[in-house]
């Protein structure tokens, strides 16, 4: 059982927020965990700004 690697921790914090997440509320999008929609549409728009 020496071959066995550790759990990462990809999933555990919601991507927008940071809070823990549970099993029951785990929304995947574009390779990241959220917590809700409400999360991943603020970190989709903070990140897609217009240049000046």
């Amino acid at each position: 059982m020496a071959n066995q690697k550790e759990p990462s921790d990809v999933g555990k914090n919601c991507a927008g927020c940071k809070k823990v997440l549970s099993k029951k509320k785990k929304y995947y999008r574009n390779g990241a965990y959220y917590c809700n929609n409400n999360c991943f549409k603020k970190k989709d728009a903070g990140g897609e700004q217009q240049p000046a």
